[in-house]
């Protein structure tokens, strides 16, 4: 077996392993056959599926259509985002306008975040995390962001759009010399609030280090610094 292939089979299994966000397969059919999509657009090794804590009999499952032709390592998707019941009917749909595209920075996973988001009076979000690195050893890259929506009639309200929640940036010489930046936020629900909508507090840690060679020792210096911001809620959006 061409070694590139095991290894992404192994990165395959390894990251359904741990996230536990395999899509049950008699689901997925039945909503590929109520959104009457072509199977063969569907990058179904990045469809998720996770069971909402808050609602009963009811599952978030994400399903990147392709946009376009899919050349090499290229591809643009946008994501269904549906709500089904345990028979895989769809109670809210929603076609996200954003495109993904998987390049130079490509796409490595999505994931679905059913964490406390509790936004408004009997409205508690949930977010689709998607994760990006390139393939450079001098000067790796990657990122993961968040957007945030919540069930609204048959659809969803999409309040949140890309959010970067973690960035990481280097250049080095392979070796030892070389510099980073590695920022990672998390949101945490504020005690204000905007209108009816709780705000959003964001805490950041950045992290920047420096190496560089030493009497043949490679010695590491460190700093790093947190900062907070809040986002409000409005025209619709956490901005």
């Amino acid at each position: 077996m061409n070694k590139n292939i095991l290894i992404g089979i192994l990165m395959a299994l390894w990251a359904g392993t741990v996230e536990g966000q395999e899509i049950n397969i008699d689901r997925f059919d039945k909503i590929v056959k109520s959104l009457k999509l072509d199977k063969t657009r569907i990058k179904e090794e990045f469809c998720i599926e996770k069971k909402m804590p808050n609602a009963e009999d009811s599952y978030i499952a994400v399903l990147p259509v392709l946009q376009g032709k899919e050349e090499d390592d290229f591809f643009v998707v946008r994501n269904y985002i549906v709500i089904t019941n345990e028979n895989g009917e769809i109670k809210n749909k929603y076609f996200d306008p954003v495109e993904i595209t998987s390049d130079a920075i490509m796409l490595q996973s999505m994931t679905i975040d059913t964490g406390l988001y509790n936004i408004s009076s009997g409205i508690r979000a949930f977010g689709v995390k998607v994760s990006a690195r390139n393939g450079s050893k001098p000067n790796p890259y990657s990122s993961e962001t968040i957007s945030l929506y919540y069930p609204a009639g048959q659809t969803l309200k999409k309040i949140l759009n890309e959010f970067e929640l973690s960035r990481y940036v280097a250049e080095w010489d392979t070796r030892c010399a070389g510099e980073s930046d590695d920022d990672t936020s998390v949101i945490i629900m504020d005690k204000t609030k905007t209108g009816n909508f709780t705000d959003l507090k964001i805490k950041t840690i950045s992290v920047n280090r420096k190496t560089k060679e030493v009497n043949g020792d490679c010695k590491e210096n460190e700093t790093s610094k947190t900062s907070y911001r809040i986002l409000k809620f409005k025209n619709g959006k956490y901005q």
